[in-house]
Protein backbone atom coordinates (compact mmCIF):
# COMPACT_ATOMS: atom_id res chain seq x y z
CA UNK A 1 0.00 0.00 0.00
CA UNK A 2 0.70 3.59 -0.52
CA UNK A 3 2.38 5.20 2.48
CA UNK A 4 2.33 9.36 3.42
CA UNK A 5 3.65 10.10 6.57
CA UNK A 6 3.06 7.31 7.85
CA UNK A 7 -0.54 6.76 6.58
CA UNK A 8 -1.11 3.36 5.61
CA UNK A 9 -4.22 3.28 2.92
CA UNK A 10 -6.38 0.36 3.87
CA UNK A 11 -9.84 2.11 3.00
CA UNK A 12 -11.70 4.96 1.30
CA UNK A 13 -11.19 7.21 4.32
CA UNK A 14 -7.73 6.87 3.73
CA UNK A 15 -7.58 8.22 0.63
CA UNK A 16 -9.47 11.12 1.09
CA UNK A 17 -7.13 11.67 3.47
CA UNK A 18 -3.91 11.14 1.38
CA UNK A 19 -5.78 13.54 -0.87
CA UNK A 20 -6.88 15.89 1.08
CA UNK A 21 -3.65 16.03 2.13
CA UNK A 22 -1.70 16.52 -1.22
CA UNK A 23 -4.14 19.38 -1.92
CA UNK A 24 -3.44 21.67 1.28
CA UNK A 25 0.54 20.89 1.32
CA UNK A 26 0.18 22.37 -2.09
CA UNK A 27 -0.99 25.24 -1.35
CA UNK A 28 1.38 25.94 1.60
CA UNK A 29 3.79 25.32 -0.99
CA UNK A 30 2.52 27.73 -3.66
CA UNK A 31 2.96 30.10 -0.84
CA UNK A 32 6.39 29.46 0.31
CA UNK A 33 7.62 29.06 -3.29
CA UNK A 34 6.20 33.46 -3.16
CA UNK A 35 8.44 33.81 -0.45
CA UNK A 36 11.29 31.99 0.09
CA UNK A 37 13.90 30.27 -2.84
CA UNK A 38 13.92 27.20 -1.97
CA UNK A 39 10.22 26.82 -2.32
CA UNK A 40 9.69 26.60 -6.10
CA UNK A 41 11.81 23.00 -5.49
CA UNK A 42 9.81 22.13 -2.64
CA UNK A 43 6.39 22.48 -4.64
CA UNK A 44 8.68 20.66 -7.64
CA UNK A 45 8.99 17.87 -5.41
CA UNK A 46 5.60 17.88 -4.37
CA UNK A 47 4.41 17.26 -7.69
CA UNK A 48 7.01 14.65 -8.49
CA UNK A 49 5.51 13.12 -5.75
CA UNK A 50 1.74 13.31 -6.71
CA UNK A 51 3.23 12.22 -10.37
CA UNK A 52 4.45 8.58 -8.09
CA UNK A 53 1.62 8.39 -6.41
CA UNK A 54 -0.97 8.25 -10.42
CA UNK A 55 1.52 5.98 -11.88
CA UNK A 56 1.20 3.24 -8.73
CA UNK A 57 -0.38 -0.07 -9.99
CA UNK A 58 -1.12 -0.36 -6.25
CA UNK A 59 -2.71 2.72 -6.01
CA UNK A 60 -4.58 2.38 -9.45
CA UNK A 61 -6.20 -0.87 -7.66
CA UNK A 62 -7.21 0.79 -4.81
CA UNK A 63 -8.78 3.65 -7.14
CA UNK A 64 -10.51 1.05 -8.74
CA UNK A 65 -12.25 0.28 -5.38
CA UNK A 66 -13.40 3.84 -4.51
CA UNK A 67 -13.18 6.25 -6.96
CA UNK A 68 -16.61 6.17 -8.43
CA UNK A 69 -17.85 7.28 -4.22
CA UNK A 70 -19.07 11.17 -4.96
CA UNK A 71 -16.72 12.20 -2.19
CA UNK A 72 -13.81 10.99 -3.82
CA UNK A 73 -14.83 12.51 -7.00
CA UNK A 74 -15.39 15.78 -5.51
CA UNK A 75 -11.69 15.65 -3.52
CA UNK A 76 -10.54 14.90 -7.43
CA UNK A 77 -11.73 17.19 -8.52
CA UNK A 78 -10.40 19.79 -5.75
CA UNK A 79 -6.76 18.29 -5.79
CA UNK A 80 -6.98 18.58 -10.11
CA UNK A 81 -7.40 22.37 -9.50
CA UNK A 82 -4.76 22.96 -7.19
CA UNK A 83 -1.96 20.48 -8.53
CA UNK A 84 -2.92 22.90 -12.25
CA UNK A 85 -2.81 25.75 -10.40
CA UNK A 86 0.97 24.69 -8.77
CA UNK A 87 1.91 23.20 -12.27
CA UNK A 88 1.34 26.47 -13.71
CA UNK A 89 2.97 28.51 -11.29
CA UNK A 90 6.50 26.28 -11.30
CA UNK A 91 6.28 26.86 -14.93
CA UNK A 92 6.36 30.34 -14.69
CA UNK A 93 9.21 30.32 -12.16
CA UNK A 94 10.95 28.09 -13.93
CA UNK A 95 10.84 30.08 -17.13
CA UNK A 96 11.70 33.37 -15.84
CA UNK A 97 14.93 32.03 -14.21
CA UNK A 98 15.80 30.18 -17.68
CA UNK A 99 15.55 33.52 -19.38
CA UNK A 100 16.85 36.04 -16.92
CA UNK A 101 19.70 33.91 -14.77
CA UNK A 102 20.35 32.03 -18.19
CA UNK A 103 19.72 28.59 -16.80
CA UNK A 104 21.31 25.98 -19.63
CA UNK A 105 18.16 24.56 -20.76
CA UNK A 106 20.34 22.76 -23.39
CA UNK A 107 21.16 18.88 -21.12
CA UNK A 108 17.40 19.61 -19.77
CA UNK A 109 15.62 19.62 -23.41
CA UNK A 110 18.15 16.66 -24.24
CA UNK A 111 16.88 14.52 -21.17
CA UNK A 112 12.92 14.69 -22.91
CA UNK A 113 13.82 14.41 -26.55
CA UNK A 114 13.29 10.72 -26.37
CA UNK A 115 9.83 10.83 -24.90
CA UNK A 116 9.55 13.55 -27.57
CA UNK A 117 10.77 11.84 -30.04
CA UNK A 118 8.69 9.11 -29.58
CA UNK A 119 5.20 11.37 -30.17
CA UNK A 120 6.96 12.31 -33.02
CA UNK A 121 7.57 9.84 -34.61
CA UNK A 122 4.08 8.00 -33.81
CA UNK A 123 2.43 11.38 -35.04
CA UNK A 124 4.88 11.79 -37.73
CA UNK A 125 5.85 15.62 -37.43
CA UNK A 126 8.95 16.80 -39.70
CA UNK A 127 10.19 20.41 -40.91
CA UNK A 128 6.87 20.63 -43.36
CA UNK A 129 4.40 19.88 -40.17
CA UNK A 130 2.47 23.34 -38.76
CA UNK A 131 1.92 22.17 -35.39
CA UNK A 132 -0.87 23.71 -33.00
CA UNK A 133 -0.55 23.54 -29.57
CA UNK A 134 -3.85 24.06 -27.21
CA UNK A 135 -3.17 24.77 -23.81
CA UNK A 136 0.55 24.92 -23.46
CA UNK A 137 1.44 26.86 -20.58
CA UNK A 138 4.79 29.07 -20.12
CA UNK A 139 7.08 26.06 -20.64
CA UNK A 140 5.70 24.01 -23.02
CA UNK A 141 9.09 21.32 -23.66
CA UNK A 142 7.59 19.48 -26.05
CA UNK A 143 6.61 22.38 -28.54
CA UNK A 144 10.48 23.35 -27.97
CA UNK A 145 11.90 20.70 -28.15
CA UNK A 146 9.81 19.94 -31.80
CA UNK A 147 10.53 23.24 -33.17
CA UNK A 148 14.35 23.23 -32.25
CA UNK A 149 14.47 19.69 -33.80
CA UNK A 150 12.05 19.64 -36.57
CA UNK A 151 12.41 23.17 -37.50
CA UNK A 152 8.22 22.77 -38.17
CA UNK A 153 6.19 26.26 -37.42
CA UNK A 154 4.79 25.89 -34.24
CA UNK A 155 1.53 28.16 -32.98
CA UNK A 156 0.92 27.54 -28.52
CA UNK A 157 -1.88 28.76 -27.44
CA UNK A 158 -3.11 29.75 -23.54
CA UNK A 159 -5.72 31.43 -22.52
CA UNK A 160 -3.69 32.58 -19.23
CA UNK A 161 -1.82 35.99 -20.46
CA UNK A 162 0.94 35.56 -17.72
CA UNK A 163 1.94 31.83 -19.60
CA UNK A 164 2.22 33.89 -23.04
CA UNK A 165 4.67 36.54 -21.70
CA UNK A 166 6.65 34.06 -19.91
CA UNK A 167 6.75 31.52 -23.23
CA UNK A 168 7.16 34.12 -25.69
CA UNK A 169 10.37 34.92 -23.33
CA UNK A 170 11.33 31.49 -23.19
CA UNK A 171 11.13 30.98 -26.96
CA UNK A 172 13.24 34.40 -27.60
CA UNK A 173 15.91 33.12 -25.28
CA UNK A 174 16.32 29.92 -27.10
CA UNK A 175 16.59 31.49 -30.66
CA UNK A 176 12.89 30.25 -31.54
CA UNK A 177 10.70 32.78 -32.32
CA UNK A 178 10.79 32.86 -36.08
CA UNK A 179 9.06 29.51 -35.97
CA UNK A 180 7.39 29.89 -32.49
CA UNK A 181 4.55 31.90 -31.89
CA UNK A 182 2.32 32.39 -28.70
CA UNK A 183 -1.29 33.61 -28.59
CA UNK A 184 -4.09 33.62 -26.93
CA UNK A 185 -6.57 31.82 -28.88
CA UNK A 186 -6.30 29.36 -32.01
CA UNK A 187 -8.91 31.22 -33.76
CA UNK A 188 -7.16 33.88 -33.93
CA UNK A 189 -5.08 32.56 -36.68
CA UNK A 190 -7.57 30.95 -39.11
CA UNK A 191 -4.90 30.79 -42.16
CA UNK A 192 -2.65 28.66 -39.56
CA UNK A 193 -5.48 26.50 -38.80
CA UNK A 194 -6.67 25.69 -41.78
CA UNK A 195 -3.18 23.99 -42.93
CA UNK A 196 -2.76 22.99 -39.34
CA UNK A 197 -1.21 19.24 -39.49
CA UNK A 198 -0.80 18.97 -35.91
CA UNK A 199 -3.04 19.52 -33.48
CA UNK A 200 -2.24 18.73 -29.62
CA UNK A 201 -4.58 19.37 -26.81
CA UNK A 202 -2.94 19.83 -23.26
CA UNK A 203 -4.04 17.02 -20.41
CA UNK A 204 -4.90 20.15 -18.24
CA UNK A 205 -7.50 21.49 -21.06
CA UNK A 206 -11.04 20.88 -19.51
CA UNK A 207 -13.43 21.26 -22.11
CA UNK A 208 -11.95 18.06 -24.78
CA UNK A 209 -14.98 17.40 -26.17
CA UNK A 210 -15.87 20.62 -27.38
CA UNK A 211 -12.81 21.72 -28.70
CA UNK A 212 -12.54 18.44 -31.12
CA UNK A 213 -16.32 19.52 -32.29
CA UNK A 214 -14.86 22.92 -32.70
CA UNK A 215 -11.50 21.80 -34.56
CA UNK A 216 -13.41 19.29 -36.70
CA UNK A 217 -14.90 21.85 -39.19
CA UNK A 218 -11.76 24.08 -39.18
CA UNK A 219 -8.57 22.23 -39.26
CA UNK A 220 -7.92 19.69 -42.76
CA UNK A 221 -9.26 16.60 -42.62
CA UNK A 222 -6.16 14.52 -42.29
CA UNK A 223 -4.70 16.66 -39.81
CA UNK A 224 -3.62 14.50 -36.48
CA UNK A 225 -4.98 15.53 -33.22
CA UNK A 226 -2.70 14.49 -30.09
CA UNK A 227 -5.15 14.40 -26.74
CA UNK A 228 -3.59 14.07 -23.81
CA UNK A 229 -6.26 13.35 -21.26
CA UNK A 230 -5.85 11.35 -17.96
CA UNK A 231 -9.08 9.09 -16.39
CA UNK A 232 -9.47 7.20 -13.32
CA UNK A 233 -6.29 8.21 -10.87
CA UNK A 234 -4.92 9.91 -13.06
CA UNK A 235 -7.23 12.65 -13.31
CA UNK A 236 -6.19 13.95 -10.09
CA UNK A 237 -3.74 15.48 -12.25
CA UNK A 238 -5.41 15.58 -15.71
CA UNK A 239 -8.63 16.30 -16.83
CA UNK A 240 -11.01 13.05 -17.82
CA UNK A 241 -12.15 12.53 -21.68
CA UNK A 242 -14.66 9.67 -22.60
CA UNK A 243 -13.55 8.15 -25.25
CA UNK A 244 -17.01 6.03 -26.41
CA UNK A 245 -18.18 9.78 -27.06
CA UNK A 246 -15.57 10.00 -29.74
CA UNK A 247 -17.93 8.54 -32.34
CA UNK A 248 -17.05 10.21 -35.41
CA UNK A 249 -13.45 9.83 -34.81
CA UNK A 250 -11.09 6.90 -35.58
CA UNK A 251 -9.35 6.65 -32.31
CA UNK A 252 -5.37 5.10 -32.16
CA UNK A 253 -4.56 4.83 -28.59
CA UNK A 254 -0.58 4.94 -27.79
CA UNK A 255 0.63 2.69 -25.00
CA UNK A 256 3.23 4.55 -22.80
CA UNK A 257 4.80 2.94 -19.62
CA UNK A 258 4.47 5.13 -16.31
CA UNK A 259 3.37 7.90 -18.22
CA UNK A 260 1.00 10.37 -15.60
CA UNK A 261 -1.13 10.78 -18.75
CA UNK A 262 -2.72 9.26 -21.35
CA UNK A 263 -2.44 9.60 -25.06
CA UNK A 264 -4.85 9.27 -27.98
CA UNK A 265 -4.63 10.29 -31.86
CA UNK A 266 -7.62 11.00 -33.03
CA UNK A 267 -8.68 11.22 -37.01
CA UNK A 268 -12.33 11.59 -38.63
CA UNK A 269 -13.61 8.12 -39.80
CA UNK A 270 -14.44 9.42 -43.54
CA UNK A 271 -10.29 10.18 -43.58
CA UNK A 272 -9.36 6.69 -42.35
CA UNK A 273 -12.06 5.28 -44.97
CA UNK A 274 -10.28 6.79 -47.73
CA UNK A 275 -6.74 5.99 -46.37
CA UNK A 276 -8.08 2.33 -46.76
CA UNK A 277 -9.29 2.34 -50.41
Amino acid sequence: MEMMEGLRIVDFKDLLNVLNSLEDELKQLMITALNAPEGLELLGTKLDYLCEFIVSEENEKLWRQWGDREDVIQCTKRLRATSDEALCMVEKMRALRVYTEEWDMDLYLSLLSASVNEERHYAQIDGTSKVLFIGAGAFPLSAFIIAKETCAEVVCTDIDHEAIYHGEKLAQFLGLQKILHYSDSHLRHPEFLAATTHVFIASLVAEKKELLEELKSKVPPNCKIIVRYGNGLKSVFNYPLEISLLKEWQVKSIKRDNCIYDTIILQPHKMAAVKAT
